[in-house]
């Protein structure tokens, strides 16, 4: 009966199979024949789940409104296990597709139409970039402008809202366009240098 072995799952399920043969005296090739119908019948139930929770997490990423291609193409209702995306494509690729929407949504300054994924993915690159967002500190008595940081930084962010989307566009246009914070307000300023790195 049931004791202590040292055979993988794979070799287990070998063993009973080359057993249940032997028992019935079946060929050596219908074992094996029987044994390969089953294992690709397990996977192919593993692929549609797969399949399905990359749906349900694609569906919470982005939503079928994000696609900028041809929804007949890629959705059918009728089967929650199909691709939502072109086969080969995965949720990398349904991501990247949803960037042309949201920069065009920026640009435009459309923000009724953000969802909460589009601001904070935005915030994100806000926080990332060091060089927007400074606030003034004095070295022997003269002005210098430091980046905000940590969470002087992540606070000023959530605290000025969606305008802060608009400046960090000026910003990206003209990098001598920047915010000098202090607190939870701020001054909007072109500096005479820029810092190339």
């Amino acid at each position: 009966m049931g004791g202590i072995t040292l055979l993988s799952r794979e070799q287990e399920k070998k063993k009973v199979f080359i057993q249940l043969g032997k028992r019935f005296g079946l060929p050596k090739e219908l074992i094996i024949y029987l044994y390969q119908v089953l294992m690709n019948s397990i996977k192919h139930d593993m692929n549609l789940e797969i399949n399905f929770r990359k749906n349900i997490l694609s569906s919470h990423l982005c939503g079928p409104s994000s696609l900028s291609c041809d929804m007949d193409e890629l959705f059918t209702l009728n089967n929650p296990f199909q691709f939502r995306y072109p086969l080969g494509r995965g949720n990398e690729w349904l991501i990247q597709s949803d960037k042309a929407r949201r920069e065009d949504i920026f640009y435009h300054g459309c923000y009724n139409q953000l969802r909460p994924r589009d601001i904070i993915s935005q915030q994100i690159k806000i926080y990332g970039d060091y060089h927007f967002l400074l606030r003034p500190r004095i070295i022997r008595c003269r002005e210098y402008y430091e980046s905000l940081e940590d969470m002087d930084r992540v606070r000023f962010i959530n605290q000025v809202g969606i305008d802060l989307f608009d400046h960090y566009w000026d910003h990206l246009e003209d990098n001598a366009y920047n915010l000098i914070c202090q607190g939870y307000t701020y001054e909007e300023t072109w500096l005479d240098f820029v810092d190339e790195e």
